[in-house]
Formats: structure tokens, sequence, C-alpha cells
């Protein structure tokens, strides 16, 4: 998965876009590792490859938020199981409508960004996979990652839009790891990075889902949706936190310091990066 290999699936995905949300999803990943080891492209392709990104992290997060409200969703025992799932239906209409226009947005993306890329891509990729790291290098790259996560993850925040960017630099931090794949160290603490990263990854996609549903479902009817949609998040909270907290007792950092529980309103959800 070096710099060339990454940047000839990002062309082969541009070809047939829009595809299918895998390939959706593929693309935002891979723009991801690419971005990580081409480090600083000249600004015009840095651009292009951070608004595909973001713009098919939007489709992909629609995509998710679809597939969670197509399971039923467990009542409160004091709930009206019917007016939930009417409220879950109502916010899947929502969401179709969202899908299609953010879908729209990223195919014009793509047809402005593709030329340029074709043009730039292959020759700047193909350098960085020239630099193949040796196993000193390897090593030195992996403890500097190590010793940034436990940096990283001194604190789990409550926040919301900080604890999303905990998530990014993980994954960021595994995706500088994975062109080290022939050196074991740095394998085992890239499947480490992917545990905290899937964690709160799930967390996120309840906790948006929780906050869009408050805001496009305003009436008093959707009380209980908001509700088990914020109780799932604070659930999938603790499951992140526990992954850090496993993660880094793992390394020999010790815990983290102790966050305060999700407060029980929904907290604004700040999608600062794909």
């Amino acid at each position: 998965m070096n710099a060339s290999v990454l940047s000839i699936r990002i062309l082969s995905l541009l070809e047939r876009m829009p595809a299918s949300k895998q390939d959706v999803h593929l693309l935002r990943t891979t723009i991801r590792r690419l971005e990580v080891q081409l480090a600083n492209p000249p600004a015009k392709l840095a651009k292009s490859l951070r608004n595909l990104r973001k713009k098919a992290g939007k489709v992909r997060d629609i995509d998710v938020h679809l597939t969670l409200l197509k399971r039923p969703l467990s009542p409160p025992a004091s709930a009206d199981h019917d007016t939930i799932s009417a409220a879950q239906e109502k916010l899947r209409e929502i969401l179709k409508a969202r899908h299609d226009r953010h879908l729209g947005s990223l195919q014009d993306a793509v047809t402005d960004a593709r030329p340029h890329m074709e043009a730039k891509l292959p020759i700047l990729a193909e350098r960085a996979a020239l630099r193949v790291p040796n196993a000193r290098s390897a090593h030195r790259q992996t403890s500097q990652a190590r010793q940034r996560f436990l940096h990283l993850s001194r604190r789990v925040p409550k926040d919301a839009a900080q604890l999303h960017q905990l998530r990014i630099q993980t994954k960021k931090l595994r995706y500088s790891l994975e062109p080290l794949e022939a050196f074991e160290e740095s394998v085992e603490l890239v499947a480490k990075f992917k545990q905290v990263q899937d964690a709160i990854g799930s967390w996120h996609d309840w906790a948006t889902l929780a906050e869009l549903a408050q805001r496009k479902l305003p009436s008093s009817d959707a009380e209980p949706l908001c509700a088990v949609l914020q109780a799932r998040a604070a659930r999938e909270y603790a499951k992140a936190h526990h992954a850090v907290q496993s993660v880094r007792s793992w390394m020999g950092g010790g815990n983290p310091v102790a966050s305060v529980a999700v407060a029980s309103e929904p907290q604004k959800l700040i999608r600062k990066a794909g």
C-alpha cells in the first residue's frame, strides 16, 4: 500500500464515480492514506484531495446513518414503539434527500479535479514510493507514533469535536505505519490504533445521528427517538474510552485521565475532517 499503489487506486475510483457506497468510502480512506504518505503535496493537489475526501466523507456518513436506521431501535419501557418508528422513518427520508445532494456535489468535484490529478498524482506518488524504510528508521517511526498516541490520549475528552480529532490523529498515525508492513512491531501497533479508531468511529456515527435527529425532528413526537439515540451514543462513548484505556495499558502508558460522562443533552458535533 505504498503511495504509487494508492494513487492508482484513487484514479481508478475517480473513473467510476458515482459508484457504490463501498467505493465512496474507499475513495475517502485511500485519499487519507495518500495524504499521509505524500506529507506536503503541492497546494493545488492538496486542495483537490482534501475537497474530494470531505465530500466523500459526507456521503459516507449518510450511508452509515441510513444503515443504522434500518434496524429497529429498542425504545425505553415507557416509550411508544410506533412513535419511534415513525420518527425513524422521517429521519431516513431526510437523509435520503441529503444523500442525493451530497452525491451530486461529490460527482461535480470529481469532474473538476480528475484531469489535474491524472496529470500530477502518479509522478508525485512514484517519488514518495521510492522512500523505502530500513529497520532502524522503521523502529524510530514506530516509537515516535507510540509516544505521539500516548501524548494525544492522556485525556479522553467528553467534547465531541475533540474526541473526533483524537480519532483523526490516531488514524493518521495508523496510516503512517501501514507502509512498514515488513516490520512486526509496526504491524502490531497498526492493529492497536485500528481498535481505537473503530471504537471512536462507532461513537461518532451514533452521536452525529443523535445530533441530526435533534436538529431535524424538533417536535415532541421525536423526543423518544432522540432519547434512544443519545443513550446509544453514551454507551459507544464508554466503549471508546475503554478502547483508549486498553491500548494505553498495553503500551505501558497507564490509564488516561478520567473524563466526565457524556452529557445527556446533545452536543454540537463539528466535523472538521473526513
